[in-house]
C-alpha cells in the first residue's frame, strides 16, 4: 500500500514546475506574437512604398502622354508659379483632347486641363487635376491624382534663353522642357520629373499670313514704255522661199 503511494506521488508535477512550465509557454507565445507582428508590419510598409512608387510612376507616364499629345494650336501650355502657404504650389496648365487619361472618353471638344494642389475636406494637400470645356458649357472639375502632398514645383526651359523659367505665357512658342519636383509623404527629396515637349509641331501652329496675303495681292510689274529712240531698226527683208507669196505693200 506504501509502495502504491509513492508511486502516485512521484508521477505528479510539483506546483514549481507547473508554473515555469506555464511561464516558457508565455514567452514561446509572446515571441510567436512579436514574430508575427514584425511581419505583418514590414509587408504593410512594402505593401505602402510599393504602392507609393506605382502612383508616382503612373504620374510621370500620365503627364508625359500628355504633353506628348498636345494640340496644335496657340496657348496649348502655360503656367504660373504660385506659393500656399509658403508651400510651393505652382499651376500646369494645358490643351487636352478627350481620353481615358482624363475620365472624358466619351466627351466633347477639347478640354482646359491644369495640374495644382488644394486642401481636401480633410485638410491635407492633394495634388489633381480642374478639368473644364474649352466652351465652358460645365464648372470646372477636380480629379484627384496623389494625396499627402507636401509641395509642387513646375519649370520651364526656353531654347531661346537656354534658361529654366519659373513661368511660361509665351502663347506663340512652347518650352522645350518641363520639369515637376513633387514633394510627397516624408520623403525629404523631391520626386523629379523631366518631360519633352515635341517643339517642332509648336513652329506650324502660326502661318505665315503675310506670305500668302502678298502673293494674293502681287501684281507683276508692268514694263516703261519704250520711247521712239529705244524702238529697234527695222530688219531688211530676208530672201524669199520657193512657193511663198510676194509682199504686198501697206
Amino acid at each position: 500500500m506504501r509502495w502504491m503511494l509513492r508511486s502516485r506521488y512521484r508521477r505528479a508535477f510539483t506546483l514549481l514546475e507547473v508554473m515555469l512550465a506555464v511561464g516558457v509557454l508565455g514567452l514561446v507565445g509572446l515571441g510567436i506574437y512579436r514574430f508575427v507582428e514584425a511581419m505583418l508590419t514590414s509587408v504593410r510598409v512594402s505593401t505602402e512604398a510599393f504602392r507609393e512608387r506605382e502612383e508616382l510612376a503612373s504620374l510621370g507616364r500620365f503627364l508625359r502622354m500628355q504633353l506628348q499629345d498636345l494640340p496644335v494650336r496657340l496657348g496649348a501650355i502655360t503656367g504660373e508659379p504660385h506659393q500656399f502657404e509658403g508651400i510651393p504650389a505652382d499651376e500646369l496648365r494645358w490643351i487636352a483632347a478627350p481620353g481615358s487619361g482624363l475620365f472624358t472618353r466619351f466627351g466633347r471638344g477639347e478640354y482646359n486641363v491644369t495640374l495644382t494642389t488644394q486642401r481636401n475636406e480633410k485638410g491635407a494637400l492633394e495634388l489633381g487635376l480642374r478639368r473644364q470645356e474649352l466652351e465652358a458649357r460645365e464648372a470646372a472639375v477636380w480629379l484627384p491624382l496623389l494625396s499627402n502632398v507636401r509641395g509642387l514645383e513646375v519649370r520651364y526651359y526656353d531654347p531661346r534663353s537656354q534658361e529654366w523659367m519659373e513661368k511660361w505665357t509665351d502663347l506663340a512658342i512652347r518650352p522645350a522642357l518641363v520639369r515637376l519636383r513633387l514633394w510627397h509623404g516624408e520623403d525629404p527629396e523631391a520626386h523629379e520629373w523631366v518631360l519633352g515637349i515635341p517643339y517642332a509641331s509648336a513652329t506650324a501652329q502660326i502661318p505665315n499670313l503675310n506670305f500668302n496675303r502678298g502673293r494674293r495681292n502681287r501684281s507683276r510689274p508692268t514694263p516703261p514704255p519704250a520711247s521712239p529712240g529705244d524702238r529697234p531698226p527695222p530688219q531688211p527683208p530676208g530672201p524669199e522661199r520657193p512657193g511663198s507669196p510676194p509682199p504686198t505693200a501697206r
